[in-house]
C-alpha cells in the first residue's frame, strides 16, 4: 500500500513540474528571453534639443541592449562650421550620456546634415573615438563611417550613404552578407531607399538601388531602417515573385525631433518594385524592436512604432496599436 502511495505522489509531482511549478511554488520555464534595441533618426541636435531629451528615460525604461541612430543627429548643415558642428556632437553626446552610463551601446551614422558642414568625417572622427568609437570593420575610406557588428543573435550594418553620396558600398556589403552567421540582420543608414518625402534619396541611382535591394533581399533580411524625412513611415516592398514572405520592410524612423514633415508620396524610381503602405504617422517617436530570445531558433521579430503622446502638461511616449510583426526565415 505504501508503494502505491509513494508512486502517486511521485506521479503527481512529476505533473506539477512538468506543467511549470514546482511544489513550492517556484516557477520552472524554458521561454525564451527577449531582448531589444531602438531605433531613432533625426535627431538634429542644436540648441533646442528638448524632443530627443525627453525620449532618453523612456529608452532607459525600455531595456534596450542598444540603439541605431539614423543619420542627422546634429543639426549641422551648410556653412556650419567645423568648430559649430563640434559643439553640437558634444551637445548631443551630453543627452545621450544616461545611456552610454547604462552600457547602451550607441551606434549612428552620418546624415546630410553632418555631410554638409566642414570637416565633418574629421569632427565625427574626433568625437566617435576612444569608448566611443565605432566597429572599425568598414571598408577602406569609410572606417569608423560604414561598419557592421554582431550583438546575440542578430548582425547589424550601418551604411554611409555620403562617402559616394547616394549609394552604399556595395562589395563590402556583399562580403558581410555572406559572411553572416546570425539568425537576424538589421541593415540601417539615413536615406530611404524607396522615395517617401525626399527626391534625394537612394534612388537617385535606381541601378544600384536595386542591386543593393536584391543584395538583402537573397541574404533574407527583413528590415532596413532608414530616416532623412521626419516622420514614421512603413512600407512594404514587393518584388514581384509572388512570394511576400521574402518582400523587405523599409522602416523610415525620422522623428527624432526634427521639424515635422507634412507632406509624403512613393513616387519616386520604384521599378521594378511596388511600394505597399502600411502605417504613417507625422510624430516624433522612435521604433521599439524585440527579437523573441537570443538563441539561433528564435526567430519572432516585433516592431513597435513608440509615440510622443501629450496629454494637458504631461508628455509620454506610448506604443502604439500598429506593430510589425514577422518570423525571420533561417
Amino acid at each position: 500500500m505504501n508503494a502505491i502511495k509513494y508512486f502517486l505522489l511521485a506521479l503527481i509531482l512529476h505533473s506539477i513540474i512538468a506543467c511549470g511549478k514546482e511544489s513550492d511554488g517556484i516557477e520552472i520555464t524554458d521561454e525564451p528571453i527577449s531582448w531589444r534595441f531602438a531605433v531613432v533618426g533625426d535627431t538634429h541636435v542644436g540648441y533646442n534639443s528638448d524632443t530627443i531629451a525627453e525620449m532618453i528615460p523612456y529608452l532607459l525604461e525600455d531595456n534596450i541592449d542598444l540603439i541605431l541612430l539614423c543619420g542627422d543627429l546634429v543639426e549641422g548643415g551648410k556653412k556650419t562650421t567645423a568648430e559649430e558642428l563640434e559643439t553640437e556632437f558634444e551637445m548631443w553626446q551630453t543627452i545621450f550620456q544616461p545611456l552610454y552610463d547604462k552600457g547602451v551601446g550607441i551606434y549612428p551614422v552620418r546624415g546630410n546634415h553632418e555631410d554638409d558642414a566642414d570637416d565633418n568625417i574629421m569632427v565625427w572622427n574626433s568625437i566617435f573615438t576612444g569608448d566611443k568609437a565605432l566597429p572599425q570593420n568598414g571598408p577602406t575610406g569609410e572606417t569608423n563611417l560604414t561598419y557592421s557588428f554582431q550583438h546575440k543573435n542578430a548582425m547589424f550594418i550601418g551604411l554611409d550613404e555620403y562617402v559616394n553620396i547616394h549609394k552604399v558600398n556595395q562589395s563590402w556589403l556583399d562580403e558581410e552578407l555572406a559572411s553572416n552567421e546570425q539568425a537576424h540582420v538589421f541593415v540601417f543608414g539615413h536615406e530611404a531607399a524607396f522615395k517617401v518625402f525626399h527626391s534625394d534619396c537612394l534612388d537617385d541611382y535606381s541601378t544600384e538601388r536595386n542591386t543593393f535591394w536584391n543584395s538583402l533581399t537573397e541574404a533574407c533580411v527583413k528590415t532596413y531602417f532608414c530616416g532623412h524625412d521626419h516622420f514614421f513611415d512603413a512600407t512594404q516592398i514587393d518584388d514581384g515573385d509572388g512570394n511576400t514572405e521574402n518582400d523587405i520592410y523599409q522602416c523610415l524612423v525620422g522623428g527624432g525631433g526634427a521639424w515635422l514633415m507634412p507632406k509624403y508620396n512613393y513616387n519616386g524610381e520604384n521599378s521594378p518594385y511596388t511600394v505597399n503602405a502600411k502605417y504613417h504617422r507625422e510624430e516624433h517617436g522612435y521604433a521599439l524592436v524585440e527579437i523573441s530570445g537570443e538563441t539561433e531558433s528564435d526567430l519572432n521579430v516585433s516592431i513597435t512604432w513608440k509615440e510622443r503622446t501629450v496629454e494637458g502638461a504631461s508628455v509620454e511616449y506610448l506604443a502604439t496599436s500598429y506593430v510589425i510583426t514577422y518570423e525571420q526565415k533561417p
